[in-house]
This record gives structure tokens, C-alpha cells and sequence, in this order.
């Protein structure tokens, strides 16, 4: 093989890989149309059902914070007990509770 044509070969390549490494991944679901920081935590160290969640920042779409909230506290009961059914202490439908730019919801996973 020519080696003008494996040097070739080998920038063509090399140009594929910069190209490929430059687009831009899309690492989470969004709501609203934006991306969310949800944490969602047990409120008791002996009771894991009862559940804390929020989403942030929720300046950028309260409602995109509501659901994004809502699906961490599913996520965090499919994980804990294989179910997403939820009774809302403070849920997505009441007035919105913060933790400074955090929507704060509260709820108990029902297995």
C-alpha cells in the first residue's frame, strides 16, 4: 500500500474521531423543556419509604421542576420498592414549597 494513501487513510480517520468527540450528549431527561438537577432521598434512616425529592433550578420552568421533581420521587420508589405509586405529602399539585432555587416535594412510597 502506497504510503500517501495510509497517511491518508489516517487523517481521514483522525478528523472523524475530533468531529465525534465535539457533538454535544444529551445526558438527561428533560421537562419543559429543560434539564433538572433531581436528588430524591430517604427522610428517615429507619423508614425508607417516606421520601424527599426536588428538582433545581426551578427558575427555569416551574412546571418543568414540578415534573421533574415528581419523576425523581417515582424513580426513587421503583428503586426502593419495584412500584411508583406515591402518596404525596407536599406533591406536584400543591403550592410549590423551595429550598432556595430548589422545588421541594415530600411523599411516602406505597409497596
Amino acid at each position: 500500500m502506497n504510503i500517501r494513501v495510509v497517511i491518508s487513510i489516517g487523517l481521514v480517520a483522525l478528523m472523524a474521531t475530533s468531529a465525534c468527540s465535539r457533538l454535544k450528549k444529551d445526558d438527561g431527561v428533560r421537562f419543559d423543556g429543560q434539564k433538572f438537577r433531581i436528588k430524591a432521598s430517604k427522610v428517615d434512616k429507619d423508614d425508607r419509604s417516606r421520601f424527599v425529592t426536588s428538582a433545581a433550578p426551578a427558575s427555569k420552568s416551574l412546571d418543568g421542576a414540578r415534573e421533574a421533581a415528581a419523576y425523581g420521587g417515582t424513580e426513587y420508589c421503583i428503586a426502593q420498592y419495584g412500584t411508583s405509586l406515591i402518596a404525596w405529602a407536599h406533591g406536584p399539585e400543591d403550592d410549590p414549597k423551595f429550598d432556595g432555587d430548589r422545588l421541594v416535594l415530600e411523599g411516602q412510597c406505597k409497596p
